[in-house]
């Protein structure tokens, strides 16, 4: 049975499933969004996770409202204890600063210690679904605390890059697809097309408008144009998406724009165009996080003299978010692994380090020398 149909039969004979994506991506947002909304048409138990905070940016997506950033997977200790003797007449309990004491008063006879056993309860879901987690290890201390949950419960694995490491005991990661959201609308027409709403068409057209750079990428295939003009035709809201994504340049965006600029550096050897910004220098321009994280966007696409772009922001004293956008075929995971980079459009990502700003700027350029220096027979 291939992929698709094993994961159809999966999530039809499951009830309680709990969706994961990452909120700093909107193709991975939007995906996790669209099949939620799926989940619930078919009467599922489901629930939306985005360990990491949801991009400003995506706000106006359909349901986000309903996302949730943390749950609770305590699990229960359960006491059996075997009726075959006798029923339980009555059942009390009494706790004490230190202890619990419950008892069990038979109909009949005695109760005794081989009729009692110890458990731990199940999971509250049957089954996982991510979608555009390259690694269980990049869901960072979720999965610290809850390792155990993706061990217990079977785990979906929804992707299309080449840096996924197929992690789940069932893996839809397809190489040729040009986003998650373009995946999970296959999965959606073999599953029940008649169920696609306005609402799930327009999280699924944003996450491939998204991923695509409204269908710039080089990647873009004409199959993605069908699958958006299907989305389309069932109601999403194209004009909506393209407004919020590519029309909403705020002044303190333009502002963060110009400092970027003035503080522009090159990396000739490498074809990288860096900027650094400070603190002080978001606050004094009246930005935002959303207008912070379309920096790097801008710089792919207007300095088109680089084929490595980096943006460094201070966050706090010894803290540097980094986004970085390549136009090269570089394993990001190779490259900056050890920092935990989350996926933020199509071939660019985002990760922290634990330094000051010019520490951080060296880290990374150290790490890129060495990458290129690699790869250099094969670029």
């Amino acid at each position: 049975m291939e992929p698709l149909q094993q994961i159809i039969s999966k999530i039809s004979s499951s009830q309680s499933i709990l969706v994961i994506g990452n909120g700093s991506n909107g193709d991975s947002l939007a995906a996790a969004l669209a099949l939620r909304s799926f989940l619930k048409k078919l009467e599922k138990d489901s629930v939306l996770l985005i360990p990491y905070s949801v991009t400003d940016r995506f706000h106006f997506l359909p349901e986000i409202a309903e996302v949730v950033s943390e749950i609770d997977l305590t699990k229960s200790f359960v006491i059996d204890v075997s009726t075959k003797k006798s029923q339980v007449a009555e059942l009390s309990y009494k706790k004490e600063s230190d202890k619990l004491s419950i008892f069990l008063k038979p109909q009949k006879g005695e109760f005794t210690p081989t009729d009692v056993t110890f458990r731990s309860s199940n999971f509250p879901y049957d089954l996982v679904v991510l979608i555009g987690i390259p690694s269980l290890d990049s869901l960072g201390e979720f999965y610290g605390k809850h390792a155990e949950l993706f061990f217990d419960v079977p785990v979906v694995n929804i992707d299309f890059r080449g840096n996924n490491e197929n992690y789940g005991q069932f893996n839809l990661v397809q190489l040729n697809s040009t986003s998650c959201s373009e995946i999970v609308l296959d999965l959606i027409n073999k599953f029940e097309a008649t169920l696609i709403d306005e609402t799930i068409a327009t999280q699924l057209l944003a996450g491939i408008i998204a991923e695509t750079n409204s269908f710039q990428h080089v990647r873009t295939t004409p199959q993605t144009f069908m699958k958006a003009s299907q989305l389309i035709s069932l109601g999403a809201k194209q004009q909506e998406i393209i407004s919020h994504l590519y029309k909403t340049k705020s002044l303190g965006f333009l502002k963060l724009w110009g400092r970027v600029l003035a503080r522009l550096k090159q990396e000739t050897e490498l074809g990288l165009a860096y900027s650094t910004l400070m603190k002080t220098d978001i606050v004094k321009s009246e930005a935002d996080e959303k207008d912070v994280e379309l920096i790097i966007k801008e710089m792919a696409s207007q300095l088109g003299f680089a084929k490595l772009f980096m943006f460094l922001s201070e966050t706090e004293e010894n803290t540097v978010n980094v986004y970085f956008h390549s136009s090269l075929a570089l394993n990001f995971q190779s490259l900056f692994g050890a920092y935990q980079p989350q996926s933020i459009g199509p071939q660019s990502v985002k990760f922290t380090i634990r330094s000051s700003l010019v520490d951080a700027e060296k880290q990374v350029i150290d790490s890129l020398k060495s990458e290129i220096n690699r790869l250099k027979p094969v670029l």
